[in-house]
């Protein structure tokens, strides 16, 4: 009589889990960039609605954009945005940095968290609220307080962005940022590393050489070596690093090539 063969042999099982161990190796690396790219897709819809929320900002200030804090315990643009938008705490955060690090983070890393305070007695502060972000806005948009109107140096107030541009397709408002605020010039180097981009510095010995200037700030892979940016016309988009020196950041920013890392 034939004998009748119950299970898989040891062989068949070897081979078996072979072939799902290869299949896992060829798929998780595909599962893991479309998890990224949904990431990206999502913080792009941050971005457009921190947008909407400056216009109608702008709508009802006279197209007036965010001042410059004038101290500690002013209002921050974030701050700002609140009665614009039913959550804004929640579309500050980008999906890919999530977690907060410090105010110098990096690509994957919020900033915060920071505090913004009521008033500043002599023994301590007294804290209104507490942010945590991963996006920044270009700080040539923002406006100088009325009393100091008069005493900025005209070469700083030439920078500034007027809010009837005409290049409002290419000026930037917000972005995906290491800080809350940055201010690129044309003359800004790229980062050392596009992770990292400002060298950490521990107190003790030499400090590090870093960038010039805050384009840096911007200039983070966040997004497949892009960062996501939100225009004054209304629009968002991903930016490759390369392109931001092509943008229109100030009112006197010359266009020109960068060589990234």
């Amino acid at each position: 009589m034939r004998r009748i063969r119950h299970g898989f042999t040891l062989v068949e099982l070897l081979v078996v889990t072979g072939v799902i161990a290869l299949l896992l190796s060829i798929l998780l690396p595909v599962l893991a960039h479309a998890r990224r790219a949904a990431r990206a897709t999502a913080c792009l819809a941050h971005l457009q609605q921190l947008n909407e929320s400056y216009r109608m900002y702008l709508e009802n200030n006279h197209n007036h954009s965010f001042p410059f804090m004038e101290d500690i315990t002013s209002l921050s643009w974030f701050e700002l945005l609140q009665p614009y938008n039913g959550n804004v705490k929640a579309i500050l955060i980008c999906p890919e940095a999530s977690d907060p690090g410090n105010v110098m983070g990096s690509a994957f890393m919020g900033w915060g968290p920071q505090y913004t305070y009521n008033s500043h007695p002599p023994k301590e502060w007294i804290a209104r609220d507490v942010f945590v972000g991963s996006y920044g806005v270009n700080g040539w948009i923002m406006e100088p307080p009325a009393q100091q109107r008069s005493t900025i140096p005209s070469e700083y107030a030439s920078k500034m962005i007027d809010q009837a541009v005409r290049d409002a397709v290419h000026v930037p408002v917000f972005g995906d940022c290491i800080q809350a605020w940055a201010s690129p010039d044309s003359d800004d180097t790229p980062p050392y590393d596009l992770i990292h981009p400002l060298p950490y510095y521990s107190g003790t010995g030499p400090k590090p050489r870093g960038p010039k200037g805050q384009m840096a700030y911007f200039c983070i892979d966040r997004h497949f070596h892009a960062v996501n940016i939100a225009f004054m016309d209304g629009h968002a988009e991903r930016v490759k690093l390369e392109e931001l020196w092509k943008l229109h950041w100030n009112g006197t920013f010359k266009p020109s090539d960068a060589v990234l890392p």
